[in-house]
């Protein structure tokens, strides 16, 4: 192939790649909007290492993933947890043994 020739098969590889992007960043979106509850619930799972997703159970609500503590946290991981789901745009709601955090859907 000549010079000019990988040029031109370089320049429609990037424009292939570029496009592909677009698609996924498309599809994505419409996951994020139309994916059923659980699927939502597994991808706020995905938002926590592994040590502190060993540590909690996910609940799919119809508006929000439910995040209880499997056990008592201690206040370092509590924040590390709480830092997490408040970047996302979540809350812990205080109501004693049902205390939880929350993430809506969608985020």
């Amino acid at each position: 192939m000549s010079e000019h020739g990988e040029d031109r098969f370089v320049k429609a590889i990037l424009v292939i790649r570029d496009g592909l992007t677009e698609v996924v960043k498309r599809l994505n979106d419409i996951v994020k909007e139309y994916a059923p509850p659980e699927v939502k619930a597994e991808k706020v799972e995905e938002l926590f290492p592994d040590d502190l997703r060993a540590k909690l159970t996910f609940e799919a609500q119809p508006d929000a993933t439910i995040i209880r503590p499997k056990q008592f946290l201690g206040s370092e991981v509590f924040s590390k947890i709480a830092s997490i789901v408040k970047e996302h745009g979540g809350s812990y709601i205080s109501e004693g043994k049902s205390s939880r955090f929350q993430i809506p859907k969608g985020k």
